[in-house]
């Protein structure tokens, strides 16, 4: 027996939560064929295989789901050593709220490993609307918060864009005479009035079928085939859902902004917040580079 080479885990555990060796590569700065053979000496070490090659990237196989909440843990603990070795290591609580459309995907696994790095901070998570979530930001309920910009009160530090797409069920049949059945979100929301103002400007005729504020209604509604929406990538399942373009007669798809939000000047000079301010900055930056983007500034 003999320890497990931490380098090779964290190439594991990139390539496990970004889905392809791709993703893995741009995130890691370094070559596909770098973390291809990482990923492949991990294997040969354990004598097993942990992923598998599909038509939608890389599977987690029976023994890479065994490994990975092994895996995620030793390179938070080594982190978390570190820091506490330089004098870097933080405690106390954090009140960080999201929007629903991003609370899957990348970020909460993102949280999860910051939760890994910093075991004496105490995460407090608040899942809500835009409005929301700046009325608690400005009352002092939150330290730090993601959601639309257009709905937030004071400026963002950091903001970033991201593409909507059309989207329906894979049985899904455009009309071809009369107007778009629409599925929308309820409420205050500034996506929907982008995707009714693209509509408006092709002048395609549309008409509301469902209105929700709830993000798994939206995608139930969707597969059931009762109509299209707009949602961002990380919320289309592709097993029941198909995306449309200009072949569906559909004008592009609008994109959206998203600002990372705090409390206070002095919101950010606490410890706790500064470290996990620190840690989504930089997850969203090479989420943004995977996808050949990048954040600007606010």
């Amino acid at each position: 027996m003999h320890d497990l080479d931490i380098g090779l885990l964290r190439a594991f555990v990139v390539t496990a939560e970004c889905g392809t060796v791709s993703g893995a590569a741009q995130r890691l700065a370094r070559t596909q064929a770098a973390v291809s053979m990482q990923l492949r000496r991990l294997e040969d070490d354990l004598g097993t295989r942990l992923l598998n090659r599909s038509t939608r990237g890389m599977d987690l196989t029976d023994a890479g789901h065994v490994l990975l909440p092994y895996a995620q843990k030793m390179l938070g603990l080594s982190v978390g050593a570190r820091r506490a070795l330089a004098g870097k290591a933080v405690c106390g609580p954090i009140r960080f709220g999201m929007i629903e459309d991003i609370a899957v995907g990348s970020l909460p696994k993102a949280l999860q490993r910051f939760a890994e790095c910093h075991p004496s901070v105490a995460l407090e998570l608040t899942v809500t609307e835009s409005t929301v979530l700046s009325e608690k930001l400005s009352t002092g309920e939150l330290d730090v918060a993601i959601g639309d910009p257009a709905l937030f009160r004071g400026r963002p530090v950091l903001t970033w864009r991201l593409p909507l797409r059309w989207v329906a069920a894979r049985g899904f049949v455009m009309p071809q005479e009369g107007p778009l059945p629409l599925v929308t979100f309820d409420g205050v929301c500034t996506w929907r009035q982008k995707m009714i103002d693209v509509l408006n400007s092709g002048r395609r005729p549309w008409r509301t079928v469902l209105t929700s504020a709830s993000l798994a209604s939206i995608q139930s509604m969707i597969e059931a085939g009762l109509g299209i929406a707009v949602l961002l990538d990380l919320n289309i399942r592709p097993n029941t859902m198909k995306t449309l373009g200009d072949d569906d007669g559909l004008p592009p798809a609008p994109e959206i902004e998203l600002g990372l939000f705090a409390a206070d000047e002095q919101g950010l000079s606490s410890r706790p917040v500064a470290a996990l301010w620190e840690f989504l900055s930089e997850e969203l930056q090479a989420e943004a580079l995977a996808k050949g983007r990048s954040l600007p500034g606010s």
